[in-house]
């Protein structure tokens, strides 16, 4: 009776260590996510903005680095994009920039296509931990700002300063 109770102990343990490490599609769990992804649009937007514009967005935390693509399909005149940290329906402060504010970040490259690839670890008013904990818990998100260079900021796809397209960071 004694060895039925301490396979019983066992098998459980083994349970809930299994179920535990996300066995059921091999990924890590969210507080140890490297990988994360996002999916733009206007309707991400706050307040939501009416384009056709598109993208995705990748991440690769990789030691105190994170590593990127922006892609982005029917996007005029892109200008910067960002990581904010807001929950989704939420708009939050800037905590690192992806392209368009000057070295050593990369230019937006326009087109339909790669807005920006890079590498960056600088954050802004957080710790770069901070920044993480936030993208794993679901709670950052990113943006790309549009704007045509005609005075009156905010006048539709094209010239969204406030920011066109956008999508929620969450882990892989």
């Amino acid at each position: 009776m004694k060895d039925l109770g301490i396979r019983a102990t066992a098998l459980a343990a083994l349970l809930a260590g299994a179920w535990a490490c996300g066995s059921d599609n091999n990924s890590p769990a969210p507080g140890t996510a490297t990988n994360f992804s996002a999916t733009l649009s206007g309707a991400e937007e706050v307040p939501a903005v009416p384009t056709s514009a598109t993208g995705t967005a990748t991440f690769t935390i990789s030691g105190s680095q994170i590593n990127y693509t922006v892609n982005v399909t029917g996007l005029l005149n892109p200008v910067v994009s960002h990581i904010h940290i807001g929950a989704p329906g939420v708009s939050g402060p800037v905590r690192l920039n992806l392209c368009g504010t000057g070295a050593p970040v990369p230019d937006c490259q326009p087109g339909d296509g790669v807005l920006v690839t890079g590498t960056n670890g600088v954050t802004l008013g957080i710790t770069f931990d901070s920044l993480v904990s936030a993208m794993r818990a679901g709670n950052a998100y990113v943006n790309v700002h549009t704007n045509d260079g005609v005075d009156g900021p905010n006048t539709g796809p094209g010239d969204m300063i406030s920011g066109e397209i956008r999508g929620q960071v969450v882990p892989q």
